[in-house]
């Protein structure tokens, strides 16, 4: 008797070790299916990612360029400015 209880107790407990595991199992499909989602996604994200970063690149390029030319015009103004308000002061002292 204590075999055939022995016997139904293994039984029992591999039935229950195999719905454990069946379980599990369907856990880890459902996580692989959401992780090929995301996956994908991240694939999508990171072709926007890519064309915004060119996108980025060039206004930062152009307004440097912009930047950099209005600094190359404004300082011979900046000259010419100070030049005539030295000639300016200049005529103010000669008429003293």
């Amino acid at each position: 008797m204590s075999s055939s209880a022995s016997a139904i107790a293994t039984a029992t407990s591999r039935a229950t070790q195999y719905t454990v595991l069946n379980a599990s199992l369907e856990k880890l499909q459902k996580n692989l299916e959401q992780l090929e989602q995301n996956v994908e996604v991240t694939v999508i994200h990171t072709e926007w990612t890519k064309r915004l970063l060119t996108i980025h690149s060039s206004l930062l390029m152009a307004s440097a360029k912009v930047l950099d030319d209005g600094e190359h015009h404004q300082q011979p103004r900046q000259e010419s400015q100070t030049l005539s308000s030295q000639e300016q002061e200049g005529e103010y002292q000669d008429d003293s």
